[in-house]
């Protein structure tokens, strides 16, 4: 059943797949429709409260329209369903079916499941309790661990959802201090994203096996609160993002795990909302993280517009926006002796990262941080954000002080990130 598992997703066939499902389950609503005209003033009617409820979720959300055209046909159908009772066993066969070619459509766009074995994806490690890694000796940790945990408040009093961390073989078969990398998901979005869809595990477990068991500790820590919470990674009147990024996660990492102290070793990633966070974190907090990994992050921090943020967030006053916005904080200082070093990817035809990446990476680099752009082939989705983590996975650990000896992604080398 191997082949069945590494079916794809995603890809040109499985696009041509699922449109002629779509083209065709318009055919038979269309059909449908004709033949029992007298019928069709509910369904029209319906139709267009669909279509009114879909105009506000693209307005508010940023949904491609062709998305919106793919789910109506379900949509139709199911009122096709309600109205048309001699017809409704072909109707609902064509609202399943246009609803999974729909699915497969909108798995395309974000690149969440690239096969059928990411559906139900294979453990790369053992899951274990916090407890049971304090407590596990050399042989329990011969294939690594997966831990869920939570992250102490004390400081920020921020709630957050539980982290996720995954610890390289070399975690229990040495005394050694490993550097850590911190992901940072997107909006909407949470922690499993990075074990889920980004593969996260996958990519350190590949990394260790090249490299005798040795990796970076990767955790994937919460950097909303909740699955469609926006706070834009600040410090603001509605939450203290900021506070529980730089200093209570690490001092929860520190206390549960044996790790590199030096927090200059530290690595923080992130995708899009997360990429924009890790950013808005070198620049506030240039002591907390050593290096940055910012895929697909936007020019600033955002719910949308310039305007509703700053009135949002900082009661309408623009310094204090501006004291958390990192162009503006590059742009007005020298990190020349921060020891921080960037990464910045974007999708090949995510327009709005590439614009940002660029100007902002050029801005990094005239404010004295290192730095590297680069694009993937890819929109703003999984299929960059995933090979992203691996082009950069290497360079991290070096900048952890990790002796790699070899890189499984064939990734950037040290020279490539510079002034």
């Amino acid at each position: 059943m191997d082949f069945v598992r590494e079916i794809p997703l995603t890809g040109t066939a499985a696009g041509v797949i699922y449109v002629v499902l779509l083209v065709l389950g318009a055919d038979v609503v269309l059909w449908a429709g004709w033949k029992r005209w007298h019928r069709t003033g509910l369904t029209l009617a319906v139709a267009l409260a669909a279509v009114s409820a879909a105009w506000f979720i693209l307005r508010h959300w940023d949904i491609p329209l062709y998305l919106f055209a793919a789910g109506l046909v379900s949509v139709l159908a199911l009122v096709g369903v309600a109205v048309l009772p001699r017809l409704r066993v072909l109707l609902a066969l064509v609202a399943v079916v246009s609803a999974v070619s729909t699915a497969g459509l909108a798995n395309m766009e974000y690149g969440t499941y690239p096969t059928v074995a990411s559906l139900d994806p294979q453990p790369v490690a053992p899951e274990m309790t916090l407890d049971q890694v304090k407590a596990a000796s050399a042989t329990d940790g011969a294939h690594g661990a997966l831990v869920t945990f939570p992250v102490s408040s004390a400081v920020s009093g921020f709630t957050s959802r539980d982290a996720t961390a995954y610890l390289p073989p070399a975690y229990f078969t040495s005394n050694a201090t490993l550097p850590v990398i911190v992901l940072l998901h997107g909006n909407p979005g949470g922690p499993e994203q990075w074990f889920g869809s980004g593969e996260a595990a996958q990519t350190a477990d590949r990394f260790q096996a090249a490299n005798g068991g040795v990796s970076p500790i990767v955790i994937a820590v919460d950097a909303t609160g909740s699955e469609n919470a926006n706070p834009i990674c600040a410090n603001s009147s509605v939450a203290t993002v900021m506070t529980y990024l730089t200093t209570d996660v690490p001092n929860t990492i520190k206390a549960d795990f044996r790790v590199d102290a030096d927090q200059k070793h530290w690595t923080v990633a992130g995708l899009s909302y997360g990429g924009t966070c890790t950013l808005q974190i070198a620049t506030t907090h240039p002591s907390a993280f050593g290096s940055v990994i910012d895929l697909s992050g936007e020019a600033e921090p955002t719910i949308g517009t310039h305007a509703a943020t700053v009135e949002k967030f900082f009661g309408g006053d623009e310094s204090k926006y501006q004291a958390q916005n990192p162009a503006s904080l590059l742009t007005a200082h020298s990190y020349k002796d921060s020891g921080l070093a960037a990464v910045f990817i974007a999708g090949t035809a995510d327009e709005h990262a590439k614009s940002a990446l660029t100007d902002l990476s050029a801005k990094a680099r005239a404010a004295g941080i290192p730095a590297w752009y680069g694009t993937l082939e890819g929109g703003h989705s999984f299929d960059v954000w995933r090979p992203g983590l691996q082009r950069a996975f290497a360079w991290a650990a070096r900048r952890g002080g990790l002796t790699v000896t070899t890189d499984p992604f064939d990734g950037l080398k040290d020279s490539d990130v510079t002034l």
